[in-house]
């Protein structure tokens, strides 16, 4: 009787460890399909002038016109994260050369192949003279490595909500 107990318990024991390691996964598998993948960035759309959310792996300027871009989104503390408490910083698109070597990457990992292109880092001369940034409303695009680039990327940093909070970058909030 004793050892049909034990026998018992120690099954139970097993059942339920299988279960939670059985949930583990499923959970973490849920958290890597949903993490990256399923990220927000913020989107412009000059023509429209409409801020929006889009998929984070989308490479900028999206669609025939050129005209839907990424924008650096700056939030207050305290004011959410919601499309009418930002403000926009800067707008940000890349040259076709760099956009397609981009998109050359992300699909090819998106299917699981090998990338044997090199991706220039973000300091090198190629990506500086093809990542441009302007203001909404502006005509001109800046190359990353200009003085005028600069300005415009950093000028944020010293601006404040309406009772002095401090600025920070925003993410559109989960749906």
């Amino acid at each position: 009787m004793q050892q049909a107990r034990i026998f018992i318990l120690t099954a139970g024991a097993v059942l339920l460890a299988g279960l939670a390691a059985v949930f583990a996964a499923t959970r973490i598998g849920h958290f890597h399909r949903d993490g990256e993948a399923g990220a927000k960035v913020w989107f412009y759309d000059q023509k429209a002038q409409r801020l929006y959310a889009a998929p984070r792996d989308l490479i900028p300027p999206d669609g025939d016109d050129g005209n839907r871009v990424r924008a650096v989104v700056i939030g207050f503390q305290g004011m959410g994260g919601d499309a009418s408490q930002v403000k926009i910083a800067y707008l940000e698109k890349y040259a076709p050369e760099l956009k397609a070597l981009l998109e050359r990457a992300r699909d090819a990992h998106a299917a699981k192949r090998p990338f044997t292109e090199k991706i220039p880092p973000a300091n090198s001369a190629f990506t500086q003279d093809n990542t441009m940034v302007k203001h909404p409303g502006e005509a001109m695009w800046s190359a990353l490595g200009t003085a005028e680039a600069r300005q415009i990327m950093s000028e944020w940093r010293a601006w404040r909500g309406p009772s002095g909070q401090q600025p920070m970058i925003s993410v559109p909030t989960l749906q």
